[in-house]
């Protein structure tokens, strides 16, 4: 948990007035988002055991504790590749101790600490080692050229026997679900069948919950109908479900595990536990299996993120607008999405095209 006990003064609350249930401090949990709340959690254990370790206090933390665990992180070799954490790390570490605090109904004064990281982030960014010089890791993104080559990948091993075609119709979905949502992989694993709504226009997603919609009103997706049949989330989705019921299903999960055996969950004969809802880290591998498959550049590091921010990007270069990319993809704010879109039209309006160079 990243709650603590905040210390009272003598003429504050009784000490049964800060204690919460354990069903309530779970309620408080499941409010969280999943991913957030392992990571904080993780990150609140590390900076607690480094508290007990110096003698300090974690909660209430003091500014001057703060500023001297990002000294202390900026300077502890931590990573598997024998490096310091890298900045970002530290940033979400500093996040934790200050939501902790949120949490706690306490306030945190953290200037002094992130006036330390930034110094931190400029000192990696030109550090003379070339080992330790920091420059952020990003996944690559999966433009059309590189879906249209996973999802070809796929049909390739079908026909050579490495797939099923249960597998194969399955994991093209979640390819271009991922890339015509422009989804995360937690509100595409979520997604039930009674989520996707068919019409002469295409399709509709509704989306129950997702990272920037915490209060769980939900928001719909409109999906058109594609040029090609091969990545056309309204056919690919429409022949998935016809898979679905000619197994017996109509309701639940809309992406399900496929045992070893080739046996779909929710079918009967299904070897896995639970409802066989896929994980969002299951999703992460499908997307790497399938640029393997595709002999894409880099491919062990692609991501089911790439999708994302490739819908995006290529979006932008077919002329969307930054706010139409905006709400398409459920951004909070117009600052990520100017990244992509960046991206996308810098090769189809560069400054210099008509310099003559």
């Amino acid at each position: 948990m990243l709650t603590g006990t905040p210390r009272s003064s003598p003429s504050g609350p009784r000490s049964v007035d800060q204690v919460l249930s354990p069903e309530a401090a779970a309620r408080v949990a499941a409010g969280l988002a999943g991913n957030t709340t392992r990571a904080y959690t993780r990150h609140w254990a590390t900076f607690t055991r480094w508290c007990e370790l110096t003698g300090r206090t974690p909660l209430p933390a003091t500014r001057e504790t703060l500023a001297e665990y990002v000294h202390h992180l900026a300077g502890n070799t931590t990573t598997q590749y024998g490096t310091p954490p890298a900045p970002s790390t530290v940033d979400t570490m500093l996040s934790c101790v200050q939501a902790a605090h949120k949490l706690a109904g306490l306030d945190c004064d953290a200037r002094l600490a992130r006036t330390a990281l930034r110094a931190y982030r400029q000192e990696r960014v030109t550090h003379p080692d070339p080992r330790l010089r920091y420059k952020r890791r990003r996944a690559p993104e999966i433009d059309i050229a590189a879906l249209r080559a996973m999802i070809e990948a796929i049909a390739v091993a079908v026909t050579a026997g490495e797939l099923t075609p249960l597998r194969a119709e399955r994991d093209q979905l979640i390819l271009v679900l991922g890339f015509a949502m422009m989804g995360r992989r937690s509100e595409v694993a979520a997604l039930d069948i009674a989520d996707l709504d068919f019409s002469e226009r295409g399709l509709t997603v509704t989306i129950r919950l997702s990272k920037t919609d915490q209060q769980a009103a939900g928001t719909e997706v409109f999906l058109k109908r594609g040029r090609h049949v091969r990545t056309c989330p309204v056919e690919l989705a429409r022949t998935w479900l016809r898979t679905l019921a000619g197994h017996g299903i109509t309701d639940g999960p809309l992406l399900r595990g496929i045992d070893r055996h080739g046996n779909l969950a929710g079918a009967g004969r299904f070897a896995g536990r639970g409802s066989g809802r896929m994980d969002d880290e299951t999703l992460n591998t499908i997307v790497r299996d399938a640029a393997v498959r595709a002999e894409l550049d880099n491919a062990a590091a692609y991501t089911f993120h790439g999708l994302r921010a490739g819908g995006a990007t290529s979006a932008a270069e077919a002329g969307a607008a930054p706010s139409t990319i905006q709400e398409h993809g459920r951004w909070n704010s117009l600052s990520m999405v100017f990244v992509y879109w960046r991206r996308g039209t810098a090769w189809a309006n560069n400054a210099l095209d008509n310099v003559g160079l």
